[in-house]
Protein backbone atom coordinates (compact mmCIF):
# COMPACT_ATOMS: atom_id res chain seq x y z
CA UNK A 1 0.00 0.00 0.00
CA UNK A 2 1.10 3.70 -0.90
CA UNK A 3 -0.64 5.50 2.27
CA UNK A 4 0.22 9.48 1.85
CA UNK A 5 1.26 11.10 5.26
CA UNK A 6 -1.81 13.14 6.63
CA UNK A 7 -1.49 16.76 5.16
CA UNK A 8 -2.11 19.32 8.43
CA UNK A 9 -0.02 22.56 6.39
CA UNK A 10 -1.83 25.50 6.76
CA UNK A 11 -3.60 27.17 4.07
CA UNK A 12 -1.99 30.97 3.02
CA UNK A 13 -4.38 34.11 2.09
CA UNK A 14 -5.19 32.98 -1.23
CA UNK A 15 -4.34 36.73 -2.02
CA UNK A 16 -1.58 37.95 -4.29
CA UNK A 17 -1.59 42.00 -4.58
CA UNK A 18 0.53 41.69 -7.88
CA UNK A 19 0.25 41.63 -11.71
CA UNK A 20 0.71 38.36 -12.67
CA UNK A 21 0.53 34.39 -12.52
CA UNK A 22 2.91 33.44 -9.74
CA UNK A 23 4.91 30.39 -9.61
CA UNK A 24 2.83 29.46 -12.32
CA UNK A 25 4.50 26.50 -14.86
CA UNK A 26 4.61 27.51 -18.31
CA UNK A 27 1.51 25.77 -20.25
CA UNK A 28 1.98 22.32 -21.53
CA UNK A 29 4.68 21.79 -19.07
CA UNK A 30 4.49 18.71 -16.92
CA UNK A 31 3.14 19.10 -13.35
CA UNK A 32 5.51 19.43 -10.51
CA UNK A 33 6.28 16.42 -8.74
CA UNK A 34 5.80 13.74 -11.58
CA UNK A 35 7.56 10.67 -10.89
CA UNK A 36 7.89 9.92 -14.42
CA UNK A 37 7.33 11.76 -17.97
CA UNK A 38 4.00 11.97 -19.14
CA UNK A 39 1.68 9.53 -21.32
CA UNK A 40 -1.42 10.30 -23.37
CA UNK A 41 -4.21 8.39 -23.87
CA UNK A 42 -6.57 6.59 -21.81
CA UNK A 43 -9.77 5.96 -19.75
CA UNK A 44 -9.88 7.16 -16.01
CA UNK A 45 -12.86 5.96 -14.14
CA UNK A 46 -14.25 7.60 -11.38
CA UNK A 47 -17.00 6.41 -9.05
CA UNK A 48 -20.30 8.92 -8.46
CA UNK A 49 -22.86 7.84 -6.04
CA UNK A 50 -25.68 9.51 -8.08
CA UNK A 51 -26.35 10.68 -11.83
CA UNK A 52 -25.49 14.49 -12.54
CA UNK A 53 -28.76 16.17 -13.33
CA UNK A 54 -28.55 20.00 -13.60
CA UNK A 55 -24.88 21.87 -14.68
CA UNK A 56 -26.23 25.69 -13.41
CA UNK A 57 -24.85 25.65 -10.27
CA UNK A 58 -25.91 29.23 -9.23
CA UNK A 59 -29.57 27.62 -8.38
CA UNK A 60 -29.71 27.04 -4.40
CA UNK A 61 -28.97 23.36 -3.75
CA UNK A 62 -27.68 22.30 -6.28
CA UNK A 63 -24.03 20.81 -5.32
CA UNK A 64 -21.97 17.71 -5.53
CA UNK A 65 -22.23 15.64 -8.29
CA UNK A 66 -23.23 18.37 -10.44
CA UNK A 67 -20.41 20.31 -9.46
CA UNK A 68 -17.89 17.78 -10.83
CA UNK A 69 -18.91 17.42 -14.19
CA UNK A 70 -19.05 21.74 -14.79
CA UNK A 71 -15.28 21.76 -13.07
CA UNK A 72 -14.37 19.50 -16.26
CA UNK A 73 -16.21 21.37 -18.72
CA UNK A 74 -15.81 24.96 -17.58
CA UNK A 75 -12.45 27.39 -16.76
CA UNK A 76 -12.66 30.35 -14.06
CA UNK A 77 -10.25 33.43 -14.92
CA UNK A 78 -8.45 32.11 -12.46
CA UNK A 79 -7.65 28.82 -10.93
CA UNK A 80 -5.72 27.32 -7.85
CA UNK A 81 -2.85 24.75 -8.55
CA UNK A 82 -3.69 21.14 -7.46
CA UNK A 83 -1.06 17.94 -7.68
CA UNK A 84 1.75 15.68 -6.36
CA UNK A 85 3.64 18.79 -5.83
CA UNK A 86 1.03 20.97 -3.38
CA UNK A 87 -0.32 20.41 -0.05
CA UNK A 88 -3.75 20.16 0.11
CA UNK A 89 -4.46 23.13 2.19
CA UNK A 90 -2.38 25.44 0.12
CA UNK A 91 -4.16 27.69 -1.98
CA UNK A 92 -1.78 29.25 -5.01
CA UNK A 93 -3.27 31.01 -7.01
CA UNK A 94 -2.17 31.19 -11.25
CA UNK A 95 -4.14 32.06 -14.10
CA UNK A 96 -6.36 30.17 -16.66
CA UNK A 97 -8.17 31.78 -19.25
CA UNK A 98 -6.21 35.18 -17.62
CA UNK A 99 -2.64 35.29 -18.09
CA UNK A 100 -2.22 38.15 -16.00
CA UNK A 101 -4.14 40.82 -13.91
CA UNK A 102 -3.99 44.05 -12.00
CA UNK A 103 -5.25 45.13 -8.55
CA UNK A 104 -6.10 48.42 -7.77
CA UNK A 105 -4.37 49.64 -4.20
CA UNK A 106 -7.70 50.18 -3.14
CA UNK A 107 -8.87 46.89 -3.98
CA UNK A 108 -11.66 48.25 -5.18
CA UNK A 109 -10.84 47.33 -9.24
CA UNK A 110 -9.40 44.07 -10.54
CA UNK A 111 -8.26 43.98 -14.39
CA UNK A 112 -8.09 40.98 -15.85
CA UNK A 113 -6.25 40.77 -19.35
CA UNK A 114 -7.47 37.16 -20.89
CA UNK A 115 -4.95 34.68 -22.32
CA UNK A 116 -4.86 34.95 -26.25
CA UNK A 117 -5.59 32.22 -28.57
CA UNK A 118 -8.83 30.32 -26.45
CA UNK A 119 -11.40 29.14 -28.27
CA UNK A 120 -14.22 27.52 -26.63
CA UNK A 121 -15.31 23.56 -27.24
CA UNK A 122 -15.94 22.61 -30.67
CA UNK A 123 -19.64 21.96 -30.00
CA UNK A 124 -22.87 23.19 -30.47
CA UNK A 125 -23.88 26.24 -29.90
CA UNK A 126 -20.28 27.59 -29.54
CA UNK A 127 -18.69 25.65 -32.08
CA UNK A 128 -15.37 26.69 -31.30
CA UNK A 129 -15.89 30.25 -31.91
CA UNK A 130 -13.09 32.93 -30.23
CA UNK A 131 -13.22 33.00 -26.40
CA UNK A 132 -13.44 36.93 -25.77
CA UNK A 133 -14.14 39.47 -22.99
CA UNK A 134 -17.96 40.01 -23.54
CA UNK A 135 -17.86 36.10 -22.31
CA UNK A 136 -16.65 37.07 -18.87
CA UNK A 137 -19.02 39.76 -18.59
CA UNK A 138 -21.69 37.80 -19.53
CA UNK A 139 -20.96 34.94 -17.05
CA UNK A 140 -19.79 37.61 -13.54
CA UNK A 141 -23.36 39.48 -14.36
CA UNK A 142 -25.43 36.19 -14.62
CA UNK A 143 -23.83 34.53 -11.43
CA UNK A 144 -24.71 38.10 -9.48
CA UNK A 145 -28.11 38.51 -10.66
CA UNK A 146 -26.61 42.61 -11.38
CA UNK A 147 -26.30 44.07 -15.04
CA UNK A 148 -28.58 42.99 -17.40
CA UNK A 149 -29.73 40.54 -15.34
CA UNK A 150 -30.76 42.77 -12.46
CA UNK A 151 -34.36 42.40 -12.95
CA UNK A 152 -35.25 38.93 -14.84
CA UNK A 153 -37.02 37.87 -12.12
CA UNK A 154 -33.98 34.81 -12.03
CA UNK A 155 -33.99 33.54 -8.50
CA UNK A 156 -31.05 34.94 -6.34
CA UNK A 157 -27.64 33.21 -7.44
CA UNK A 158 -26.07 30.97 -5.00
CA UNK A 159 -23.08 31.97 -4.87
CA UNK A 160 -24.04 36.07 -5.26
CA UNK A 161 -21.28 36.62 -2.06
CA UNK A 162 -18.78 36.60 -4.73
CA UNK A 163 -19.94 39.69 -6.01
CA UNK A 164 -20.98 41.34 -3.05
CA UNK A 165 -20.73 45.27 -4.26
CA UNK A 166 -20.38 45.07 -7.75
CA UNK A 167 -20.90 48.35 -9.38
CA UNK A 168 -19.75 47.38 -12.78
CA UNK A 169 -18.26 45.48 -15.66
CA UNK A 170 -16.02 47.03 -18.31
CA UNK A 171 -14.42 45.55 -22.03
CA UNK A 172 -11.97 48.26 -23.06
CA UNK A 173 -11.30 45.46 -25.52
CA UNK A 174 -11.99 41.73 -26.60
CA UNK A 175 -8.87 40.79 -23.90
CA UNK A 176 -9.57 42.80 -21.14
CA UNK A 177 -11.85 42.85 -18.51
CA UNK A 178 -12.32 45.38 -15.63
CA UNK A 179 -14.46 44.32 -12.75
CA UNK A 180 -15.20 47.34 -10.48
CA UNK A 181 -16.52 47.45 -6.93
CA UNK A 182 -18.12 50.19 -4.78
CA UNK A 183 -16.39 48.98 -1.42
CA UNK A 184 -12.67 47.37 -0.98
CA UNK A 185 -13.19 43.83 -1.65
CA UNK A 186 -9.97 42.15 -1.23
CA UNK A 187 -11.37 38.69 -1.39
CA UNK A 188 -12.65 39.10 -5.06
CA UNK A 189 -8.84 37.13 -5.96
CA UNK A 190 -9.92 34.17 -4.56
CA UNK A 191 -13.51 34.23 -5.71
CA UNK A 192 -12.42 34.62 -9.63
CA UNK A 193 -10.37 31.68 -9.13
CA UNK A 194 -13.38 29.58 -7.86
CA UNK A 195 -14.65 26.47 -9.24
CA UNK A 196 -17.85 27.97 -8.69
CA UNK A 197 -17.36 31.12 -11.09
CA UNK A 198 -16.20 29.99 -14.41
CA UNK A 199 -16.92 31.43 -17.34
CA UNK A 200 -20.05 29.98 -19.52
CA UNK A 201 -21.32 30.57 -23.07
CA UNK A 202 -24.10 32.55 -23.60
CA UNK A 203 -25.05 31.36 -26.59
CA UNK A 204 -26.66 28.23 -24.53
CA UNK A 205 -28.74 30.46 -22.53
CA UNK A 206 -29.61 32.58 -25.67
CA UNK A 207 -31.14 29.20 -27.33
CA UNK A 208 -32.36 27.34 -24.16
CA UNK A 209 -33.26 30.30 -21.83
CA UNK A 210 -30.98 28.50 -19.19
CA UNK A 211 -27.82 26.72 -18.24
CA UNK A 212 -29.11 23.50 -17.07
CA UNK A 213 -28.93 20.97 -19.25
CA UNK A 214 -26.10 21.06 -21.70
CA UNK A 215 -22.63 22.43 -21.63
CA UNK A 216 -20.12 23.55 -24.06
CA UNK A 217 -16.92 25.27 -22.64
CA UNK A 218 -13.14 26.05 -22.50
CA UNK A 219 -12.36 23.00 -20.08
CA UNK A 220 -10.03 20.49 -20.01
CA UNK A 221 -12.97 17.48 -20.72
CA UNK A 222 -16.00 17.74 -22.09
CA UNK A 223 -19.35 16.16 -22.32
CA UNK A 224 -20.39 13.38 -24.55
CA UNK A 225 -23.90 13.24 -24.24
CA UNK A 226 -24.26 10.39 -27.14
CA UNK A 227 -21.53 8.05 -25.12
CA UNK A 228 -23.33 8.97 -21.80
CA UNK A 229 -26.41 6.72 -20.07
CA UNK A 230 -28.05 7.52 -17.01
CA UNK A 231 -28.40 5.79 -14.43
CA UNK A 232 -25.00 4.15 -15.47
CA UNK A 233 -21.82 6.76 -16.85
CA UNK A 234 -21.49 9.78 -17.69
CA UNK A 235 -18.66 10.33 -20.37
CA UNK A 236 -16.06 13.65 -20.69
CA UNK A 237 -14.11 13.61 -23.95
CA UNK A 238 -10.63 15.24 -24.30
CA UNK A 239 -11.51 18.57 -25.35
CA UNK A 240 -8.81 19.28 -28.27
CA UNK A 241 -9.25 22.92 -28.67
CA UNK A 242 -7.97 23.01 -25.05
CA UNK A 243 -6.18 26.35 -24.32
CA UNK A 244 -2.88 24.60 -22.42
CA UNK A 245 -0.96 22.95 -25.39
CA UNK A 246 -0.55 18.93 -24.56
CA UNK A 247 -3.30 19.27 -22.27
CA UNK A 248 -5.02 17.12 -21.26
CA UNK A 249 -3.27 14.00 -21.13
CA UNK A 250 -6.09 11.71 -20.63
CA UNK A 251 -8.73 11.02 -23.45
CA UNK A 252 -11.64 9.93 -21.64
CA UNK A 253 -13.20 10.75 -18.24
CA UNK A 254 -16.09 8.18 -17.05
CA UNK A 255 -18.03 8.75 -14.53
CA UNK A 256 -19.44 5.59 -13.16
CA UNK A 257 -22.56 5.78 -11.15
CA UNK A 258 -22.48 3.16 -8.20
CA UNK A 259 -24.81 4.20 -5.44
CA UNK A 260 -23.67 1.77 -3.19
CA UNK A 261 -20.76 2.41 -1.50
CA UNK A 262 -20.00 -1.31 -0.81
CA UNK A 263 -20.39 -1.73 -4.50
CA UNK A 264 -18.09 1.12 -5.59
CA UNK A 265 -14.87 -0.05 -2.94
CA UNK A 266 -15.80 -3.78 -4.45
CA UNK A 267 -15.17 -2.13 -7.78
CA UNK A 268 -11.93 -0.15 -6.97
CA UNK A 269 -10.95 -3.30 -5.56
CA UNK A 270 -11.18 -5.08 -9.25
CA UNK A 271 -9.85 -2.29 -10.41
CA UNK A 272 -12.95 -1.24 -12.56
CA UNK A 273 -12.64 1.93 -10.84
CA UNK A 274 -9.44 4.06 -10.72
CA UNK A 275 -10.68 6.61 -8.25
CA UNK A 276 -12.68 6.77 -5.19
CA UNK A 277 -13.56 10.27 -4.14
CA UNK A 278 -14.76 11.24 -0.61
CA UNK A 279 -17.96 9.92 -0.49
CA UNK A 280 -17.44 6.14 -0.71
CA UNK A 281 -14.50 5.68 2.08
CA UNK A 282 -14.86 6.91 5.93
CA UNK A 283 -12.39 5.31 8.56
CA UNK A 284 -14.20 1.76 8.67
CA UNK A 285 -13.89 1.66 5.00
CA UNK A 286 -10.37 3.29 4.77
CA UNK A 287 -9.29 0.17 6.81
CA UNK A 288 -11.08 -2.26 4.75
CA UNK A 289 -9.22 -0.98 2.18
CA UNK A 290 -5.64 -0.85 3.13
CA UNK A 291 -6.18 -4.67 3.83
CA UNK A 292 -8.18 -5.74 0.57
CA UNK A 293 -6.37 -3.57 -1.79
CA UNK A 294 -2.76 -2.69 -0.29
CA UNK A 295 -1.59 -1.33 -3.70
CA UNK A 296 -3.76 1.63 -3.55
CA UNK A 297 -2.67 5.19 -3.08
CA UNK A 298 -4.47 6.21 -0.22
CA UNK A 299 -4.75 10.24 0.50
CA UNK A 300 -5.81 11.19 4.17
CA UNK A 301 -6.79 15.33 4.26
CA UNK A 302 -8.80 17.69 6.98
CA UNK A 303 -12.19 18.68 5.94
CA UNK A 304 -12.03 22.30 5.41
CA UNK A 305 -14.89 23.00 7.38
CA UNK A 306 -16.61 21.41 10.68
CA UNK A 307 -20.09 20.72 11.02
CA UNK A 308 -22.15 24.00 11.46
CA UNK A 309 -24.55 24.21 14.16
CA UNK A 310 -27.06 27.33 14.04
CA UNK A 311 -28.43 28.82 17.54
CA UNK A 312 -31.21 30.87 16.84
CA UNK A 313 -30.07 34.34 18.59
CA UNK A 314 -33.68 35.99 17.75
CA UNK A 315 -35.65 34.34 20.19
CA UNK A 316 -35.03 32.26 24.13
CA UNK A 317 -33.41 30.62 24.96
CA UNK A 318 -30.30 31.02 22.79
CA UNK A 319 -31.10 35.41 22.94
CA UNK A 320 -29.14 34.59 26.21
CA UNK A 321 -25.52 34.48 26.03
CA UNK A 322 -25.57 32.23 29.17
CA UNK A 323 -27.34 29.77 26.93
CA UNK A 324 -25.43 29.47 24.02
CA UNK A 325 -21.88 29.35 26.04
CA UNK A 326 -23.04 26.90 27.80
CA UNK A 327 -24.26 24.71 24.53
CA UNK A 328 -20.92 25.35 22.98
CA UNK A 329 -19.06 24.38 26.19
CA UNK A 330 -21.07 20.74 26.78
CA UNK A 331 -19.91 20.05 22.75
CA UNK A 332 -17.19 17.01 23.69
CA UNK A 333 -15.55 17.69 20.09
CA UNK A 334 -12.81 14.72 20.74
CA UNK A 335 -15.69 12.40 21.63
CA UNK A 336 -17.67 13.08 18.65
CA UNK A 337 -14.51 12.82 16.14
CA UNK A 338 -13.17 9.40 17.74
CA UNK A 339 -16.57 7.80 17.33
CA UNK A 340 -17.30 9.09 14.09
CA UNK A 341 -13.90 9.33 12.33
CA UNK A 342 -11.59 7.19 14.02
CA UNK A 343 -9.32 9.57 15.17
CA UNK A 344 -8.84 13.22 17.28
CA UNK A 345 -9.72 15.69 14.23
CA UNK A 346 -8.53 19.01 15.09
CA UNK A 347 -10.78 21.08 16.85
CA UNK A 348 -13.35 23.66 14.19
CA UNK A 349 -13.85 27.51 15.52
CA UNK A 350 -17.31 28.65 14.50
CA UNK A 351 -16.32 30.95 11.35
CA UNK A 352 -12.80 29.31 10.60
CA UNK A 353 -11.72 27.36 7.72
CA UNK A 354 -9.14 24.92 8.80
CA UNK A 355 -6.13 26.75 8.72
CA UNK A 356 -6.92 29.94 10.34
CA UNK A 357 -5.96 28.47 13.49
CA UNK A 358 -3.60 25.62 15.05
CA UNK A 359 -5.52 22.85 17.08
CA UNK A 360 -3.41 24.12 20.15
CA UNK A 361 -4.99 27.55 19.65
CA UNK A 362 -8.59 26.24 18.88
CA UNK A 363 -8.46 23.98 22.46
CA UNK A 364 -7.07 26.84 24.33
CA UNK A 365 -10.07 28.99 22.63
CA UNK A 366 -13.03 26.19 22.97
CA UNK A 367 -13.77 24.68 26.53
CA UNK A 368 -15.02 21.31 26.90
CA UNK A 369 -16.58 22.36 30.62
CA UNK A 370 -20.44 20.53 30.95
CA UNK A 371 -19.94 21.37 34.67
CA UNK A 372 -19.72 25.35 33.83
CA UNK A 373 -22.15 24.77 31.32
CA UNK A 374 -24.75 23.49 33.80
CA UNK A 375 -24.25 26.18 36.09
CA UNK A 376 -24.58 28.78 33.68
CA UNK A 377 -27.68 26.99 32.46
CA UNK A 378 -28.75 27.43 36.33
CA UNK A 379 -27.93 31.28 36.58
CA UNK A 380 -30.03 31.69 33.74
CA UNK A 381 -33.16 30.45 35.41
CA UNK A 382 -32.94 26.78 34.30
CA UNK A 383 -32.31 24.34 37.57
CA UNK A 384 -33.36 21.82 36.44
CA UNK A 385 -32.00 22.02 33.13
CA UNK A 386 -33.46 23.82 29.59
CA UNK A 387 -35.49 22.17 27.08
CA UNK A 388 -34.58 22.88 23.65
CA UNK A 389 -36.20 21.42 19.83
CA UNK A 390 -33.08 20.54 17.39
CA UNK A 391 -34.51 19.99 14.12
CA UNK A 392 -32.77 17.86 11.51
CA UNK A 393 -33.43 16.61 7.47
CA UNK A 394 -33.42 12.80 7.99
CA UNK A 395 -30.69 10.81 6.68
CA UNK A 396 -30.62 13.99 3.96
CA UNK A 397 -26.74 14.06 4.87
CA UNK A 398 -25.98 10.76 5.57
CA UNK A 399 -26.37 8.02 8.75
CA UNK A 400 -22.80 9.69 10.40
CA UNK A 401 -24.36 12.80 10.11
CA UNK A 402 -27.56 11.74 12.39
CA UNK A 403 -25.40 9.85 14.71
CA UNK A 404 -23.27 12.72 15.15
CA UNK A 405 -26.44 14.44 16.35
CA UNK A 406 -28.10 11.83 18.46
CA UNK A 407 -24.23 11.72 20.51
CA UNK A 408 -24.17 15.46 20.96
CA UNK A 409 -27.96 15.04 22.37
CA UNK A 410 -26.36 13.11 25.17
CA UNK A 411 -23.36 15.63 25.66
CA UNK A 412 -25.74 18.65 25.79
CA UNK A 413 -27.35 16.74 28.99
CA UNK A 414 -24.61 16.70 30.59
CA UNK A 415 -24.57 20.57 30.03
CA UNK A 416 -28.05 20.79 31.37
CA UNK A 417 -29.61 21.23 28.03
CA UNK A 418 -32.18 18.87 27.29
CA UNK A 419 -32.38 18.43 23.39
CA UNK A 420 -35.33 16.76 21.90
CA UNK A 421 -35.03 15.57 18.37
CA UNK A 422 -37.16 16.34 15.05
CA UNK A 423 -36.79 15.25 11.95
CA UNK A 424 -38.41 16.79 8.74
CA UNK A 425 -37.77 16.09 5.04
CA UNK A 426 -34.37 18.69 3.35
CA UNK A 427 -37.22 21.30 1.54
CA UNK A 428 -38.85 22.21 4.82
CA UNK A 429 -35.52 22.04 7.28
CA UNK A 430 -33.97 24.61 4.54
CA UNK A 431 -36.95 26.75 4.49
CA UNK A 432 -36.99 26.91 7.80
CA UNK A 433 -33.93 28.17 8.48
CA UNK A 434 -33.66 30.50 5.78
CA UNK A 435 -36.82 31.99 7.15
CA UNK A 436 -35.25 31.72 10.70
CA UNK A 437 -37.77 29.69 11.86
CA UNK A 438 -35.67 27.21 14.34
CA UNK A 439 -33.71 27.03 17.24
CA UNK A 440 -30.77 24.87 16.89
CA UNK A 441 -29.78 23.41 13.37
CA UNK A 442 -26.87 21.80 11.71
CA UNK A 443 -25.39 21.99 8.36
CA UNK A 444 -22.92 19.83 6.85
CA UNK A 445 -20.73 22.93 6.09
CA UNK A 446 -21.90 26.81 6.55
CA UNK A 447 -24.47 29.42 5.65
CA UNK A 448 -21.84 29.42 2.60
CA UNK A 449 -20.02 25.67 0.08
CA UNK A 450 -17.37 27.96 -0.81
CA UNK A 451 -13.80 27.35 1.02
CA UNK A 452 -11.46 28.65 -1.57
CA UNK A 453 -11.14 32.12 1.16
CA UNK A 454 -10.51 32.78 4.66
CA UNK A 455 -13.73 34.91 4.97
CA UNK A 456 -16.44 32.51 3.22
CA UNK A 457 -17.27 31.23 6.46
CA UNK A 458 -17.70 34.59 8.27
CA UNK A 459 -19.00 37.44 6.10
CA UNK A 460 -21.82 35.67 4.42
CA UNK A 461 -22.90 33.74 7.24
CA UNK A 462 -22.47 36.55 10.29
CA UNK A 463 -22.54 39.93 8.72
CA UNK A 464 -25.79 41.83 10.23
CA UNK A 465 -27.20 42.27 6.65
CA UNK A 466 -26.04 39.46 4.95
CA UNK A 467 -29.18 36.92 3.44
CA UNK A 468 -26.91 33.84 4.81
CA UNK A 469 -27.46 35.12 8.53
CA UNK A 470 -30.02 32.75 9.41
CA UNK A 471 -29.02 33.17 13.21
CA UNK A 472 -29.78 37.13 13.53
CA UNK A 473 -26.88 37.80 14.86
CA UNK A 474 -26.43 41.68 14.67
CA UNK A 475 -23.25 42.49 16.51
CA UNK A 476 -21.14 46.00 15.78
CA UNK A 477 -18.06 44.99 16.93
CA UNK A 478 -18.32 41.71 14.39
CA UNK A 479 -19.31 43.95 11.74
CA UNK A 480 -16.34 46.23 12.21
CA UNK A 481 -14.11 43.10 11.76
CA UNK A 482 -15.77 41.84 8.96
CA UNK A 483 -16.02 44.61 6.55
CA UNK A 484 -12.31 45.57 7.86
CA UNK A 485 -10.99 42.49 6.79
CA UNK A 486 -12.69 43.14 3.21
CA UNK A 487 -10.91 46.30 2.87
CA UNK A 488 -7.11 45.19 4.29
CA UNK A 489 -4.41 44.36 1.52
CA UNK A 490 -1.53 43.13 3.78
CA UNK A 491 -2.08 39.67 4.32
CA UNK A 492 -0.93 39.52 7.47
CA UNK A 493 -3.12 42.57 8.85
CA UNK A 494 -6.39 41.31 6.72
CA UNK A 495 -5.27 37.61 8.76
CA UNK A 496 -5.69 38.88 12.03
CA UNK A 497 -8.79 40.71 11.32
CA UNK A 498 -10.08 37.51 10.41
CA UNK A 499 -8.95 35.71 13.69
CA UNK A 500 -9.87 38.77 16.05
CA UNK A 501 -13.73 38.13 14.27
CA UNK A 502 -13.97 34.59 14.89
CA UNK A 503 -12.57 34.89 18.53
CA UNK A 504 -15.67 37.41 19.17
CA UNK A 505 -17.83 35.20 16.83
CA UNK A 506 -16.51 32.34 19.66
CA UNK A 507 -16.50 34.16 23.11
CA UNK A 508 -19.71 34.90 22.14
CA UNK A 509 -21.13 31.33 21.11
CA UNK A 510 -23.11 33.33 17.92
CA UNK A 511 -22.84 29.32 17.00
CA UNK A 512 -20.76 26.50 17.63
CA UNK A 513 -18.16 24.19 14.99
CA UNK A 514 -17.51 20.19 15.48
CA UNK A 515 -14.14 19.63 14.55
CA UNK A 516 -11.92 19.03 11.39
CA UNK A 517 -12.97 15.41 9.83
CA UNK A 518 -10.85 13.39 8.15
CA UNK A 519 -11.49 12.52 4.61
CA UNK A 520 -10.03 10.70 2.04
CA UNK A 521 -9.40 9.86 -1.83
CA UNK A 522 -8.36 6.49 -3.32
CA UNK A 523 -6.25 5.95 -6.17
CA UNK A 524 -5.04 3.54 -8.19
CA UNK A 525 -1.10 3.70 -8.35
CA UNK A 526 -1.50 4.30 -12.14
CA UNK A 527 -2.78 7.46 -12.00
CA UNK A 528 0.22 9.87 -12.27
CA UNK A 529 0.83 13.42 -10.76
CA UNK A 530 -2.68 13.44 -9.17
CA UNK A 531 -3.45 15.01 -5.61
CA UNK A 532 -6.40 16.49 -4.33
CA UNK A 533 -6.63 20.35 -3.13
CA UNK A 534 -9.01 21.99 -0.96
CA UNK A 535 -10.23 24.49 -3.16
CA UNK A 536 -10.74 21.71 -6.13
CA UNK A 537 -14.42 20.63 -6.78
CA UNK A 538 -14.70 17.16 -7.69
CA UNK A 539 -11.39 15.75 -9.20
CA UNK A 540 -8.49 18.06 -11.19
CA UNK A 541 -6.75 15.83 -13.57
CA UNK A 542 -5.21 18.22 -17.04
CA UNK A 543 -2.10 16.99 -15.18
CA UNK A 544 -2.51 13.61 -14.80
CA UNK A 545 -1.89 10.76 -17.03
CA UNK A 546 -2.26 6.84 -16.73
CA UNK A 547 0.33 4.28 -16.27
CA UNK A 548 -1.02 0.67 -17.18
Amino acid sequence: MVLLAKIASVAGLALLLTGCTPNQAPPGAPAAGSDNQPKFGGQLNVRIPLDFFDWDMSYVGKSAPNSYGQALAYDSLLGFKSGPGVAYADQIIYGKLAEKWEISPDARTYTFHLRPGVKWANMAPVNGRDFAANDVKWSYEYWSRLGQFKDKGLPAGQFDSMFEGLDKIETPNPSTVVVSFKDPFVPFLAYAASDFNPIVPHDIYDQDGNLKDRMAGTGAFQLDAAASQKGSRFVFKKNATYWDPGKPYLDEIRWLVIPDDATALAAFQTKQVDLLNTEALNFQAVQRLQKAAPQAVINEFQQSVGWHIYLQVLQPPFNDVRIRKAFAMSIDRDELSTVLSGTKGPWAPAGAVFGLFTDTEARQMLKYDPVEAKRLVTEAGFPNGIDVTWEFPGNAYGDIYVTGIQLMQSQLKKGGINITLKSMDKDSFSTKRKAKDFSVHMVSSSCNALKEEYETLLFPCFYSKAKGNYAGVNDADLDKLLVGQRAEVNPEKRKQLLRDAVRLLNDKAYAVNTYYASQWQAWQPSLKSYAPNVAAVGIRVENSWLDR
